[in-house]
């Protein structure tokens, strides 16, 4: 029971920022603040002698091949989102539609800025340290691995539903989970496999940057 509570909870607050709320600050602060706090109350709860332990359960390991492959998977992720936003751009997406939702979910104005600055540079470390760092090592220690990377990035995906369909054209809204789940199985095997969190960090804040270049740049 503790267990679906962590997988399904991020879902749950993004959920009720953005479908209840119908505000995306609403939506970050629920969203965030459970992401932050989850994996802060795991460390806390450790004795001092315990914390360098904790840390390193969590992926704050610095592996040297890790973070190149996280660089070049992130610059490849970064390249293909822009190249695919350029040419699906008008099929993907109806501007009006989409400036729309954004409006009525508060991502306009002075604060755009700080919204995709966060999207870039908060967001792909919470997330990664939540279910590639937190649930990944929590569920690897109580069965398989593979099994561990497989339900995190299920989970991980479910809650970009409640973002991906109203943000994209049908039938592209549901296929625009696809990869999302091949991402955090790519990040996932990068956490487990070098047993450091960095690369997946850095690979998730280039897929981050490219999304955001191409809000940006075909869609503001």
């Amino acid at each position: 029971m503790k267990l679906l509570f962590l997988l399904f909870g991020p879902t749950c607050m993004l959920f009720l920022g953005l479908q209840i709320g119908s505000s995306v600050p609403l939506a970050f602060l629920l969203f965030y603040g459970w992401l932050a706090l989850i994996p802060l109350y795991h460390l806390f709860l450790r004795r001092d002698e315990k914390l360098q332990e904790s840390l390193q359960q969590l992926g704050f390991a610095f592996n040297r091949k890790n973070v190149v492959v996280g660089t070049a998977t992130g610059i490849l992720s970064f390249l293909l989102i822009l190249l695919s936003g350029y040419v699906f751009s008008s099929i993907l997406f109806d501007p009006s539609a989409l400036a729309s939702l954004l409006t009525r979910w508060q991502f306009t104005g002075d604060l755009t800025g700080w919204l995709i600055a966060i999207l870039i540079l908060i967001n792909p470390i919470l997330e990664e340290v939540y279910w590639r760092g937190y649930l990944l090592h929590k569920l690897s220690s109580g069965g398989k691995t593979s099994h561990a990377i497989f339900w995190t990035s299920l989970f991980y995906s479910l809650y970009h539903l409640l973002s991906v369909i109203p943000l994209f054209s049908a039938p592209y809204n549901v296929m625009m989970i696809i990869p999302v789940f091949a991402a955090g199985l790519i990040w996932g095997y990068l956490r487990t496999r070098q047993g450091s969190l960095i690369g997946s960090i850095i690979s998730h804040m280039l897929a981050d940057t490219g999304i955001m270049t191409v809000y940006l740049l075909f869609l503001s």
